[in-house]
């Protein structure tokens, strides 16, 4: 045999074991993989935890925020809010009650009854009623007109919670009743101003919207009667 081909063998031996790779190199760089890796995932959850909290911190920041102004919020509406609508409802409640006192006559009690509707009254619509309550009395007694009514509707149309002072539409509906003449409903239609006086609202001015308006009822045709011997009508709360 040849040298050369002694040599073949040998080189293709020698060239098999430069090929072999040692039977534990794959498991050690394995092994140092998925210690890396874990390493990796423990850094990407320690930032992700911090995010997360940071997120968790700020959320509850806001939350804080938005229940110290809407709390606020609350609070202001009870300390403004809250008389206001006190105000409010108690004025209307005022303006209606005067309106059915001075609509109210009962024959058998008249200074009671224009009493009452004085009780209602304030400022200078008091003074007035005050001044000519002999009069008026005189002439609901002459009048022979007993008189109930009844809130149709009422709302407010201005406030001034710092003056104390209201305004409101009354409509009513009044019932007149006179000896040996037939029942007579009306609706009127007032404005009635009122104002605080202590602790009350009380009416400080009416005014008449138009001319009361006849319901049903009432007397037929007839012939007028000399105005000498018509008696007055009494104004409503006079």
């Amino acid at each position: 045999m040849s040298d050369s081909a002694q040599e073949a063998p040998e080189a293709a031996a020698a060239a098999a074991e430069a090929t072999v790779e040692p039977v534990g190199a794959p498991a050690a760089a394995s092994a140092e993989d998925r210690t890396d890796a874990a390493q990796r995932r423990s850094g990407v959850a320690a930032v992700l935890g911090r995010a997360a909290f940071a997120g968790s911190a700020a959320v509850l920041v806001v939350a804080l925020v938005a229940a110290a102004w809407f709390g606020s919020g609350w609070v202001r509406a009870a300390l403004t809010d809250g008389p206001r609508a006190d105000a409010r409802d108690t004025a209307l409640d005022a303006a209606r009650q005067a309106a059915l006192n001075m609509t109210s006559m009962n024959l058998d009690d008249v200074s009671g009854s224009l009493a009452l509707a004085r009780s209602s009254m304030t400022g200078a619509l008091l003074d007035s009623a005050t001044k000519n309550k002999d009069q008026a009395e005189k002439l609901a007694q002459q009048s022979g007109v007993g008189m109930t009514s009844k809130v149709l509707g009422a709302a407010l149309t201005s406030l001034n919670s710092e003056q104390d002072k209201a305004s409101a539409l009354v409509v009513l509906q009044v019932t007149e009743k006179a000896e040996d003449k037939p029942s007579a409903e009306y609706r009127y239609s007032w404005t009635v101003d009122v104002a605080k006086d202590g602790e009350v609202w009380k009416a400080e001015q009416i005014s008449s919207l138009g001319q009361p308006v006849l319901l049903s009822g009432g007397p037929g045709p007839q012939s007028p009667a000399p105005a000498g011997d018509q008696p007055a009508a009494p104004k409503p709360g006079s």
